[in-house]
């Protein structure tokens, strides 16, 4: 089986396929940013997570990246170090061939993000790029064991990714059912999340199992999907290894002119890319190609290089020499461990010594602090005793809130089976259930990621517009100076003023209505905005127009927070000459 061309980008669960026009935005915004801060930091990071898998062969991402990690390290941001480490770790790993030096600064990535339970989510992406190199190595069942363990990992938000890998493992082991097994459940999940460049690489892998289960029709079409796919979306990281399986494909078909072709580009394209597995792969094909068209010279000098090759990515000294990093990393971590124990008995010991000495002295100056002690003891229960009734307020508010929401999509169910339209209130159902699933995962939660609040207004707005016969379209739109994976917003904080505009503004419209939502940026406050073209607050009647209650209950959120933590949010109502817009400002506030 031919191994494909596996890339884990930064570690977040996978990143989705960016279109030129955003990453010369990213990039001017770059450009023109004044301050070296974090946000910089950030700024470089998602620029490199969009364009580096599109672009292997520039030669330099190695110093570019070296400069992010320089610029985190003067800034002391552990998460910007972090993933700089495992970029690097990438670049060696896939475009320099270096599995070595690529697994040296995995292991500087994940040392760091291990040390704290806010970057466990982060982790993942790490131990998966670790597992890879076993795999990659032959070394299947520590490959294997690696990826059924990440399988179950809470923090995996990719599962579709860890199928993948395990389809290839089974697939080089020649376990092809397994292999198709796990393939398929990739492919799933990959097309739920919409992840065009894991679709085109699992369908190339799976043509080559495919291919060697018999099924050869089934392998021409996925082979032939997946360099549509990468034609399509110019997916230029893929193509090299999706020619190298295409000609395996084709050549179990017997179709000796077409396995010859994409076996040769394979080899052309490579030379920039300069992929010593893709390389391997490629001549083991070519070869069989010229033994099937009886040109047994060239069969056997191509043979003889992909023996050679073959044996220098993997021998018994590569294999040693990784373990020997595994061990060495295990051992310094253990080290560690011991010195800062070690460390902490003396600190014990000498705090012993100069806490006896100062007793007698505490206990002298004791009692003149003792009346400051009581009265910053006494202010400090009044400050807690008021946070907490606060807090109380708030997780009131929150539990008012679900019900009121659940109460109004039940009657959208309801309207539909009084209809008889059974096939509408099915569907309905689903998209509710996993609306409510996600609003039950955030109803404890004080603040949610920006990303998370708005892939569940997303799924909000579906149901509404399928409950309101699609008589308005939505779009949601993220300031590129936002980074939403590290912005905390209230959950939900703004359904009920959407749910206000679709109920009261679009659906007494006659022609096609819009809501717009957006997310900005301004004097480090957060405006999130619902505006619409609806028929207007002025136009609605007098028994309509009034405060919803979701809208009563938002407001009194946003207050509670303000007392809680000495903010300034607000929600302003403004009428426009078709529609309203709502502006919700909320404090900016930061995951890490």
């Amino acid at each position: 089986m031919k191994k494909p061309l596996i890339i884990i980008f930064l570690i977040l669960s996978t990143f989705c396929f960016s279109q030129n026009k955003m990453l010369d935005s990213l990039e001017n915004v770059i450009l023109n940013y004044k301050k070296q801060d974090t946000n910089y930091v950030n700024l470089r990071i998602k620029y490199t997570a969009r364009k580096m898998f599109l672009t292997p062969a520039d030669t330099t991402w190695t110093s570019y990246v070296t400069k992010t990690l320089n610029l985190s390290k003067q800034l002391e941001y552990p998460k910007g170090i972090a993933i700089s480490y495992n970029n690097l770790g990438i670049i060696n790993h896939y475009f320099l061939s270096d599995p070595l030096e690529g697994l040296n600064y995995y292991q500087k990535s994940y040392a760091i993000f291990e040390k704290e339970q806010k970057f466990k989510r982060y982790e993942v992406g790490v131990l998966t790029n670790i597992g890879l190199i076993n795999y990659e190595q032959q070394d299947y069942d520590k490959a294997l064991k690696s990826f059924k363990t990440l399988l179950v990992n809470p923090e995996n938000k990719s599962k579709f990714s860890t199928e993948f890998y395990i389809g290839n493992i089974y697939g080089d082991q020649k376990q092809l059912d397994s292999s198709i097994y796990y393939y398929k459940k990739a492919l799933l999940g990959a097309e739920q999340n919409k992840n065009t460049i894991f679709i085109a690489n699992i369908k190339t892998n799976l043509s080559i199992v495919q291919a060697n289960a018999g099924l050869l029709e089934d392998a021409l079409t996925s082979t032939n999907e997946s360099l549509d796919l990468i034609e399509k979306h110019n997916i230029e990281g893929l193509r090299v290894t999706a020619y190298t399986n295409a000609a395996e494909v084709y050549l179990q078909n017997n179709d000796i002119e077409k396995a010859e072709h994409y076996a040769t580009n394979s080899l052309k394209l490579n030379e920039g890319l300069n992929s010593l597995s893709t390389e391997n792969s490629a001549l083991e094909t070519l070869a069989n190609v010229y033994a099937q068209k009886g040109d047994y010279k060239n069969a056997l000098l191509t043979y003889q290089k992909h023996i050679v090759l073959r044996d220098s990515l993997i021998n018994t000294d590569r294999k040693l020499e990784i373990s020997r990093k595994e061990i060495q990393y295990e051992a310094d971590k253990h080290r560690a461990i011991s010195e800062v124990e070690i460390e902490r008995q003396k600190s014990i010991k000498n705090a012993s010594l100069i806490g006896g000495s100062g007793l007698v002295l505490a206990s002298l100056i004791g009692f003149v602090l003792y009346r400051r002690k009581q009265d910053a003891v006494s202010k400090s229960k009044e400050a807690e005793f008021n946070a907490k009734v606060s807090d109380t307020e708030l997780k009131a508010l929150r539990s008012q809130m679900n019900p009121h929401f659940i109460f109004n999509s039940l009657n959208s169910i309801g309207d539909y089976i009084l209809k008889n339209d059974t096939q509408s209130a099915s569907d309905y159902l689903s998209k509710f259930a996993k609306l409510m699933r996600l609003t039950l995962e955030n109803s404890e939660k004080k603040e949610i990621l920006l990303s998370d609040d708005i892939s569940l207004l997303r799924t909000y707005m579906d149901i509404e517009r399928k409950r309101f016969n699609h008589k308005f379209e939505y779009t949601i739109d993220v300031s590129t100076e936002l980074d939403a994976e590290n912005i905390l917003v209230p959950p939900m904080i703004l359904q009920p003023f959407i749910e206000n505009s679709i109920i009261h503004g679009l659906s007494q419209k006659d022609n096609l209505g819009l809501v717009k939502i957006s997310f900005k940026s301004v004097n480090n406050m957060l405006i999130c905005s619902v505006d619409d073209n609806g028929i207007g607050r002025k136009n609605v009647t007098s028994s309509e127009n009034k405060t919803s209650m979701g809208m009563a209950i938002t407001k009194s959120r946003i207050e509670i927070i303000n007392k809680l933590k000495n903010t300034n949010g607000t929600v302003e109502i403004i009428d426009k000459t078709e529609g309203t817009r709502i502006d919700v400002s909320l404090p900016m506030q930061f995951a890490f």
